[in-house]
């Protein structure tokens, strides 16, 4: 189960960093989850809506796992309403290639915008965590200068 993942890798982070561990919330509630998921107009995976029964995000924007930081749910609406608002009146442009991706619903990829650069990370968010916790068990993380990185340089 996700939330059992997300409770173990809490657990990681809490011994290699109380600092890290210090900007976690609290876990979400339903109530929130419905306004993400109405507000976004998507019915999120079930592993995401664990995880975010587990804790809601970061409070600061402190790195969690690299140079990431995980969003609450007022930061990923205020996220996703401010680049709708930038790019609601864009025309389409010939030279971007739209969905370069091509992915699967819930896919987890790296983009960076202005650059042609995108990695698929993980097929799921259920993939995705159990990647994470995966390397913390087998001790394939550093921790230099406050942050947490994975040897193989997963999710960076």
């Amino acid at each position: 189960m996700a939330k059992d993942v997300w409770d173990n890798i809490l657990k990681h982070i809490q011994t290699i960093s109380h600092p890290i561990f210090s900007t976690v919330n609290p876990p979400t509630t339903a109530e929130e989850i419905n306004l993400l998921e109405s507000t976004l107009n998507v019915q999120l995976p079930i592993h995401f809506r664990n995880y975010l029964s587990t804790w809601n995000g970061q409070q600061d924007h402190v790195p969690f796992i690299g140079y990431n930081s995980f969003l609450s749910i007022p930061a990923i609406i205020e996220t996703w309403s401010m680049l709708n608002e930038l790019f609601e009146d864009e025309e389409q442009v010939d030279w971007i290639e739209e969905d370069r991706i091509n992915g699967i619903s819930g896919q987890l990829f790296k983009y960076h915008p202005g650059m042609s650069y995108q990695e698929v990370i993980a097929n799921s968010f259920e993939e995705f965590s159990h990647e994470i916790l995966k390397r913390f068990q087998a001790n394939q993380f550093s921790f230099t200068d406050g942050v947490i990185s994975f040897e193989d340089h997963y999710f960076v």
